[in-house]
């Protein structure tokens, strides 16, 4: 299923990158790259939730990973919004005053190692896994989330540069709603469980 998704994101991308090349485009590319990597990373993170053996370290894990999904989401649907209303992007970028439009032009340039990027294809697992792969799992995890923030970081400064974005910011105003109520809960399960 994951495979089939990853497909589809990287062909809509090559489609889109054929009918336009602007800004918003820019971060449209960005977002399917985000939501690549954050599948890749809520894989990781699913099993490393399974090897805790603590009922508090499974709760916090259980709101990490739904925290996760509600991140995904909230990126689904305002990279579906930007998607809808591409046929605006050209007037909308043209709006942008001189100073802007420097610095996303500065971006846009920047952006261009991400233009032809694919996900690579996953190796099959051995059969047999060692101690060391163990240990070396989580340290796989956080270097997902890292590259996943850097992408975020990098979306969101191209979402500056797209004023679409900024209309589709009350599509995800509900979701983005129960993520800080997520992050509240995530604290405080985290200072209890530090009791």
């Amino acid at each position: 299923m994951n495979a089939i998704r990853v497909v589809f994101l990287l062909f809509a991308a090559i489609i889109l990158s054929v009918e336009c090349n602007g800004l918003c485009q820019d971060y449209l590319r960005c977002m399917e790259q985000l939501e690549v990597k954050q599948h890749e990373c809520l894989a990781l993170e699913r099993n490393l939730r399974s090897r805790s053996n603590t009922v508090c370290s499974r709760s916090k894990w259980d709101k990490k990973l739904e925290l996760n999904a509600l991140h995904m989401r909230r990126a689904e649907m305002a990279r579906d919004c930007v998607r809808r209303s591409m046929t605006d992007a050209d007037i909308s970028e043209s709006t942008l005053d001189p100073d802007t439009r420097e610095h996303c032009d500065a971006l846009h340039d920047r952006f261009q190692y991400a233009r032809n990027e694919t996900t690579p294809i996953r190796k099959k697992r051995s059969p047999k896994r060692s101690k060391r792969d163990a240990k070396e799992f989580p340290a796989k995890a956080l270097e997902c989330r890292n590259a996943a923030r850097i992408w975020h970081r990098q979306c969101s400064a191209l979402a500056r540069c797209c004023p679409l974005t900024a209309d589709c910011k009350q599509d995800t105003k509900e979701v983005m709603e129960q993520i800080y109520e997520g992050r509240d809960h995530l604290r405080r399960l985290n200072e209890d469980c530090a009791k």
